[in-house]
């Protein structure tokens, strides 16, 4: 939950009454110099801490109504320097945010009246839409940045900064929607795997909106690796193994650093929980799906276009014979990267061949829920004791053809292996301590 204020520089407070005790944001105010055009925007946060955001809207009659129609953001680009208690977690009593307009809105004169500071305070269970974590050599815990859209996050989107030192997170409202996993007889190219079978998902959570780069591997385990570093590092992190990644490559046993468990500390995912103090993970099959089809069913790609070679021409890299950096084609309709074809994607389930029929420990369903006992981590979540078992991945290949990209596709390898193919992205609990 969230309340918004927004502050007319000649309007009174408007306060805000509720019964429960959600994060409430009043007292806005917002004043700018006459000679340097710094805008000073104050407020105060009661009742419990909360991520706050800011936007500023403009473009309405002088002195309208709080409630007025007309009113615009002047967009998310001009905010980027909002700096002080503002796009991250803050605690509750009064607050003071500075932006410089004539940084990145010059040449804008508003006259007295059309413009309103809009601050939102975001429970710190339901978190804005964007969350940015700086995963450098040099990170600080707890320092992750929050955004409510594309166009507020710093920088763009498309910067090569989320690309190197930097993970940018995108939230997937998954909670309790009810959704078709897999793929039905008539999606052509469809494997005896990918059985249709209704799924629910528990939670909202955070995926990465780019696969890890060889960069971003690097910033947070500079050695253990087999993969043939290049020269740019931005493209996809590969030739790594589940076990590195989530287990370590010690030969000594891994069984007690399987899901749910936290991974094992100098894998991958350890130190980079360790740097971030986040619950950094791989993604669930059903995670990895919802997430990759965007809000789209089968038969279609993530931008909603129908499943054929040309259309995935513009989403994919695919019938190549090297991967490309990530982000080189277009996004989903989630503003997801790279989810068909690049490289495979490493996700948390054991493989199991018809997960759409068999049925769980507890004589029910999967259902979408992760393929490894909760409490025997070297059994399948049927109960089915592991041996030789091997691990799902996802989402196609710069090698493969078009059919083999496919949001349904399943495939499966050694936890051990090492593929020229198959690389990672991560995904993060929503809301924050």
């Amino acid at each position: 939950m969230k309340t918004t204020h927004a502050f007319l520089l000649t309007a009174t407070t408007l306060a805000t009454a509720t019964a429960f005790a959600v994060p409430q944001v009043s007292s806005v105010t917002m004043a700018q110099s006459s000679t340097s055009r710094a805008v000073t925007i104050t407020y105060a946060l009661s009742n419990e801490p909360a991520v706050i955001t800011l936007d500023i809207e403009t473009n309405a009659t002088a002195n309208a109504a709080i409630d007025a129609p007309g009113w615009a953001s002047i967009g998310g680009e001009a905010l980027w320097n909002a700096q002080g208690d503002v796009w991250k977690k803050i605690g509750t009593g009064s607050h003071t945010i500075t932006w410089r307009p004539d940084k990145s809105w010059p040449d804008h004169i508003v006259p007295d009246g059309c413009a309103r500071a809009v601050v939102t305070a975001w429970a710190t269970n339901d978190t804005p839409a964007y969350m940015v974590v700086d995963i450098s050599q040099g990170a600080v815990p707890d320092s992750q940045r929050f955004y409510q859209a594309a166009e507020f996050v710093p920088g763009g989107v498309t910067s090569e900064i989320y690309k190197t030192t930097t993970l940018l997170m995108r939230k997937i409202n998954a909670g309790d929607v009810t959704w078709t996993m897999g793929s039905t007889p008539y999606e052509s190219g469809r494997g005896s795997n990918e059985g249709t079978h209704l799924v629910t998902l528990a939670d909202d959570y955070y995926i990465g909106v780019y696969e890890i780069t060889i960069s971003q591997y690097k910033q947070v385990k500079p050695t253990g690796a087999t993969a043939a570093y290049t020269s740019n590092p931005t493209l996809p992190m590969e030739n790594v193994s589940y076990n590195e990644i989530r287990s370590s490559t010690s030969t000594q046993s891994y069984s007690d650093y399987q899901w749910p468990n936290a991974p094992r500390a100098d894998s991958f995912l350890g130190r980079l929980r360790d740097r971030t103090q986040l619950d950094f993970d791989l993604p669930s099959e059903a995670q990895w799906e919802f997430a990759a089809r965007s809000g789209h069913g089968s038969g279609y790609w993530n931008d909603g276009s129908s499943i054929n070679d040309a259309n995935l021409a513009n989403l994919a890299c695919f019938n190549k014979t090297a991967p490309m950096p990530v982000g080189s084609f277009a996004p989903s309709s989630w503003g997801l990267y790279d989810m068909h074809g690049n490289v495979w994607e490493w996700c948390l389930d054991w493989y199991e061949d018809n997960i759409a029929t068999a049925t769980a420990f507890d004589g029910q369903p999967y259902g979408g829920r992760v393929n490894i006992h909760p409490t025997a981590f070297d059994q399948y979540l049927s109960g089915a004791t592991v041996s030789g078992g091997v691990r799902a991945y996802r989402g196609g290949a710069f090698k493969k053809n078009a059919a083999s990209c496919r949001p349904a596709v399943r495939d499966n390898g050694a936890p051990t292996g090492e593929y020229d193919s198959i690389g990672f992205r991560v995904v993060c609990p929503v809301g924050i301590q």
